[in-house]
């Protein structure tokens, strides 16, 4: 059957990026999937239009796809900004609209509507538990959700976390909810001394990896404060703990190392392209943060086949299944980090079964492949 997300519709799609063209970190996943919904409507003779707020460097990925890229901020909902929106719309023959992280309502969906746009998919990946709504903001919400007033026709979470916000919090109907869990590119795991010699790290030693953004609500600080307690503990001079990533706080986080007396056994790594050659030299992994939808570096600990911690929160029970693959603790909870990692150091059989547990279920669950397929399988449904 041929590959058609429109079916006998003629008209394109609008993508829409919240940050410049040139930003990294996690947002080359927003790049694959707009690579994925352009080549899938590119398939079928229709196109793919990208909105930047600020055009620098295109991504490699998005010149392959062949995605006209332009730049415009959509949040500029000046009456100008308005009218260039609605020439972009009508010049690109645009019918549909994929949005990421944007607003559950909002009156520019209205606009969008009244531009001819047929259909608004928001996708969420936006950390972060919520509080449920009193009954009444329930009830109006639902309703302008219900109409499409200011809604979206569907909305697609990375977790059924975030699905569960959408109703729960939201008020969204469910129907026009679900999830597709985020996917990695599947890396070799082999064990290795790549880190031991980029980084002067002892052989032998025992590394605590942990990636991401260095700021405050990824939870640095608390392992900075997990690394001071395991450095006061007795036989565990071995153990060194690596962080990669770069941050507006990281400054903060180092003065913090300096003065707890840690940074021969703390080392920031800084921001880094070879993180797939970093994990494998690992051994545990280590994710603190405040609150994720659905975490990449959870994945590629277990793609890594390290032995991961993480809070019991928000997505991580999607990916970690307490025990079998992974082990989960009580967000913020210096003390039981503590001991989830004694208890790893000193039962290095059981650390070996969790560690192949680990890898077996990225390989099984999260490849990037298999949630892309599943991801056009929902857009499909959307565009026809």
């Amino acid at each position: 059957m041929k590959n058609n997300l429109m079916g006998k519709n003629k008209k394109n799609i609008l993508l829409v990026a919240n940050y410049k063209s040139d930003v990294g970190y996690a947002w080359w996943l927003m790049e694959n999937f707009w690579a994925t919904i352009a080549g899938s409507f590119d398939a079928c003779g229709r196109k793919a239009v990208l909105l930047y707020p600020e055009v620098n460097v295109v991504p490699e990925k998005i010149v392959k796809a062949k995605i006209k890229v332009i730049e415009h901020d959509l949040s500029n909902r000046s009456f100008k900004s308005l009218s260039c929106l609605y020439r972009i719309i009508n010049e690109n023959d645009i019918g549909y609209v994929y949005l990421t992280d944007r607003p559950y309502c909002d009156w520019l969906y209205l606009i969008l509507r009244v531009f001819g746009i047929k259909k608004i998919v928001n996708h969420d990946h936006l950390p972060g538990e919520r509080s449920h709504l009193k009954a009444i903001k329930n009830f109006i919400k639902s309703i302008l959700h219900r109409f499409k007033f200011m809604s979206c026709d569907y909305y697609i979470g990375v977790s059924e976390f975030i699905k569960k916000r959408f109703v729960e919090v939201a008020g969204i109907p469910e129907k026009k909810c679900e999830f597709v869990h985020n996917g990695i590119r599947i890396f070799d795991n082999e064990k290795t001394d790549y880190v031991n010699r980029m980084f002067g790290i002892p052989e032998g030693a025992t590394i605590i990896v942990s990636t991401g953004r260095a700021v405050f609500y990824k939870g640095i600080d608390t392992l900075i404060d997990v690394a001071g307690e395991m450095a006061r503990k007795k036989n565990r001079e071995h153990v060194y703990f690596l962080y990669v990533g770069d941050g507006s706080d990281i400054d903060t986080f180092k003065t913090m190392v300096v003065e707890r007396g840690l940074s021969s056994r703390f080392i920031f790594a800084g921001y880094r392209r070879d993180v797939s050659r970093i994990l494998p030299s690992c051994d545990i992994g280590i994710q603190v943060s405040h609150g994720e939808a659905f975490s990449l570096s959870l994945i590629e600990y277990l793609c890594a086949g390290l032995v991961t911690l993480a809070p019991r929160h928000c997505g991580n029970g999607e990916a970690i299944d307490d025990g079998r693959n992974g082990l989960l603790f009580t967000p913020g909870d210096v003390a039981e980090i503590v001991e989830k990692i004694a208890f790893v150091l000193d039962h290095e059989e059981e650390a070996r079964r969790l560690a192949g547990e680990a890898r077996r279920t990225a390989v099984e669950k999260f490849s990037l492949e298999a949630c892309n397929e599943r991801f056009i399988a929902l857009l499909r449904q959307q565009f026809i």
